[in-house]
Formats: C-alpha cells, structure tokens, sequence
C-alpha cells in the first residue's frame, strides 16, 4: 500500500459501519495478509442524525478492524480546543447534524485538526518531516 496514513469515515448506522465500507474492509484481506496495512497510522471520522446515534461505538469498532490489521490508531483524546468545541469526542471526529445544515465549522476545525494530527504521527512514524 502506498499510503503512510488512512482515516477512514463513515455514516453511522445502528452503532456500527455502513455495510459498502464494511464490505470493503472486507475485500481488503490480500492487503493485510501481505502485511501492507500495519504500522500505518490510522484515525475514523463519522457522522449520525442524532446526537447520541452511535458515533463513538462506531469508531471503536473500526478501531478493532485496525487493531487486527496492526494500524497505528491515532485517537484525537483530548489534545485540542477544537476537540471540545465541536462536541468532545476524544475518538474521532463525528459530527450529528442529521445533514440538514451541513457540517458545522467547528466540526470542520476538528476534522482538519484530526488530519494534521494523524499526519505528523505518520510523519514520525517513517522519520519525515510534515509536508514532505
């Protein structure tokens, strides 16, 4: 695989990933089996109707997907203020505007600020400097 790094989004649906990126996580098994997904960093980002519609258990089950392939995740824990100000999720972003209004600016702060995190660890990770 050619990429350092990967953040994956998805909508949420019941709590967990659509079914096409799950199908295609799936079709990913040559990838992993010739080990060209590990010791990547990796982030997830998604998006619900609701506040509380699932957004964290989501992230989580694709950090187990990424866990298994031997990505290095890259949670956004609590590292920025523009983590608070779009809501808190120490995991990822997510956003919860059912897609009425858009994303809102503070959710697209957070979702440039995931990028460049996860970016820089990747970055260090092959011992580059960002923007290389």
């Amino acid at each position: 695989m050619w990429a350092d790094s990967y953040i994956f989004g998805t909508p949420t649906r019941y709590g967990n990933v659509s079914a096409q990126l799950k199908q295609f996580i799936d079709a990913q098994g040559g990838l992993w089996a010739e080990g060209k997904l590990a010791d990547k960093a990796v982030g997830v980002f998604t998006s619900a109707g609701n506040a509380h519609g699932g957004q964290e258990s989501t992230i989580l089950s694709l950090y187990n997907v990424m866990a298994h392939w031997g990505s290095i995740i890259v949670p956004m824990g609590y590292t920025a203020d523009e983590i608070f100000a779009s809501g808190g999720n120490p995991y990822g972003v997510s956003s919860s505007d059912g897609g009425e209004n858009g994303s809102s600016e503070e959710v697209l702060a957070a979702a440039r600020y995931q990028g460049r995190r996860t970016a820089e660890k990747a970055a260090a990770l092959i011992g580059q400097p960002v923007g290389n």
